[in-house]
């Protein structure tokens, strides 16, 4: 990750927070998966797979209304392996990877289903929110294009606009979280230059596994998902500088 992807993450994340009504943040965030061939995007909680009402927890519908109809008339949320893998993981991942991982008949049928309305393949970002469940942000369509580089990039992105849609995001955001040791500000500013753990291992003479530790607690202290998420919030903290 360079400067200058750092750069646009903030500048987008500022640009979702400034939004004035969750229309404009959607609009803001449709725009980023435009690049990445992502045409349409679902929002929502994920209920216990026999809830009748689950659509009750869609924050955003932006699957092909077509699609949605005939999801919900076959009774696909049961079966759907998006919505079973992001109950039980909170790592990101493409929807090809289901197939390599074996599905059930009906499970395959919902992926299959979803390819002939050109939803051929997808991105599901899982979000676990303390005491409200799991929820997912998905986006797919019939040819996508997401560089491995742009994952973390996305992944955050993804959490930040379910906050800021599902209310959940403050606007006294970072001030009652306590500030970073200055070892911890040298690590996020060498990780905001684009080094990997093992180069701010070398570079800092400490193990990896130092790093990640550090890593660990800069997560922690920022309510950060990723790297990258804990630079934007570092950055809006003026903790440190690119």
């Amino acid at each position: 990750m360079n400067n200058a992807a750092v750069l646009e993450l903030f500048a987008t994340i500022s640009e979702i927070d400034a939004a004035c009504s969750s229309e404009r943040a959607l609009d803001i965030f449709q725009g980023v998966l435009d690049r990445y061939g992502l045409h349409s995007f679902l929002i929502t909680g994920l209920p216990v797979p026999h809830d009748s009402e689950w659509h009750r927890a869609i924050l955003h519908d932006g699957w092909p209304r077509e699609w949605f109809t005939r999801y919900e008339s076959e009774g696909h949320f049961l079966h759907d392996p998006c919505a079973a893998r992001s109950r039980l993981t909170a790592e990101p991942f493409f929807w090809h990877q289901l197939r390599s991982g074996g599905l059930t008949s009906r499970g395959r049928l919902v992926m299959d289903e979803a390819a002939e309305f050109g939803m051929t393949d997808g991105i599901c970002v899982p979000i676990h929110v303390p005491l409200a469940g799991p929820a997912v942000v998905t986006a797919a369509s019939d040819r996508i294009e997401v560089p491995p580089g742009a994952m973390p990039l996305i992944e955050t992105l993804c959490v930040h606009l379910f906050r800021k849609v599902g209310g959940l995001e403050s606007n006294s955001d970072d001030v009652e979280s306590p500030p970073l040791t200055p070892r911890e500000r040298e690590l996020l500013q060498w990780s905001a230059q684009g080094k990997s753990t093992d180069d701010i291992s070398c570079i800092l003479g400490v193990t990896p596994n130092t790093v990640e530790s550090h890593q660990r607690n800069i997560r922690d202290k920022l309510d950060a998902i990723n790297v990258a998420h804990a630079i934007v919030k570092a950055l809006r903290r003026n903790e440190i500088q690119i």
